[in-house]
């Protein structure tokens, strides 16, 4: 009985201390977890339209900023509608940087406005050399072409000449926005500027020597990409729709006489009708990816991936 009684006692004791070492535990975290908080508050907040502005934002940015995109992981621009949780980002957003010319920017960017009237919208296009679809160099604000707004292409960040003037102009305008850390940003914004130029040297090795320089897209996302190698993008699709049957026909023509035996489709896009032009004409299709958050990796491998094919 004696016995029974101390191991209640010993036991009464031992959750006691447990309890008491928990408590002090959870004391001792919980004003580094406010301070976190706190820290986090200080960042800026900045939110941008797809994931590889993402990664330019966070390069040049660095510990100083929150960042958050609109399109998420496996989302498509051409069919994003804000969710609530896009509204609540908007509403606590600094910064935007817009890419400049993807349609569903312009449909939202006035709400957006509305929605956060102290936050500043900067479109990353500013000092960028735009094409249209088809691979025209024309555009310019005050234009007379007949084209609209929305046949710009959009797809500005798959030149890495491109992306550096895009860097330069986020680094720009963090300064103004936090000048105690203008200094960092400059230098990380030139430290990924030489990540790219490497990687521009790589890709231009790469498509130096290849047996033809035409490839077949289903989405014309490749031009910005393509002209910077001395690459030529077919597109299946036209101007965001999908194409007519006299433009299936001379696809499937183009391919026969180029000799083009691969189609490449990004995952956000319906691959069906670049199989059945693959079908027709003897080719392969296969998955490349311009949303990708990794940027440098994926542009690399995207490269990899193209001068295989077009050096068979």
């Amino acid at each position: 009985m004696v016995i029974k009684t101390k191991y209640i006692i010993s036991l009464g004791i031992l959750i006691l201390i447990i309890f008491f070492v928990g408590f002090f535990i959870n004391y001792q975290h919980t004003p580094y977890q406010q301070e976190n908080t706190l820290q986090n508050q200080d960042k800026l907040n900045v939110i941008v339209s797809i994931l590889p502005q993402k990664n330019f934002v966070k390069h040049v940015g660095g510990n100083y900023t929150n960042v958050k995109e609109l399109i998420p992981p496996g989302g498509s621009p051409a069919t994003y509608e804000p969710r609530p949780s896009d509204l609540i980002n908007v509403e606590k957003a600094d910064i935007y940087f817009r890419i400049g010319y993807i349609p569903f920017e312009k449909s939202h960017i006035a709400k957006f406005a509305d929605l956060n009237p102290n936050m500043e919208i900067i479109d990353t296009s500013k000092n960028v050399k735009l094409r249209y679809f088809g691979g025209s160099e024309n555009y310019t604000e005050n234009s007379n072409e007949t084209a609209q707004l929305n046949e710009i292409d959009p797809h500005i960040w798959l030149s890495t000449i491109e992306v550096k003037k895009q860097i330069d102009i986020i680094a720009d305008t963090l300064s103004k926005k936090d000048p105690k850390n203008s200094a960092e940003y400059i230098q990380n914004a030139e430290n990924f500027k030489k990540e790219l130029d490497t990687l521009h040297k790589e890709i231009a090795t790469k498509f130096r020597e290849l047996k033809i320089n035409k490839f077949l897209v289903f989405h014309p996302a490749w031009s910005y990409f393509a002209n910077e190698y001395g690459l030529k993008q077919i597109e299946i699709e036209q101007y965001g729709k999908e194409p007519t049957v006299e433009h299936l026909q001379y696809i499937i023509d183009k391919a026969k006489e180029d000799n083009i035996k691969v189609i490449f489709v990004q995952s956000q896009f319906n691959k069906e009708i670049a199989k059945s032009i693959a079908e027709e004409v003897g080719a392969t299709v296969v998955s490349i990816d311009p949303l990708s958050e990794d940027y440098i990796n994926n542009l690399r491998t995207v490269a990899i991936t193209i001068s295989s094919y077009l050096s068979k």
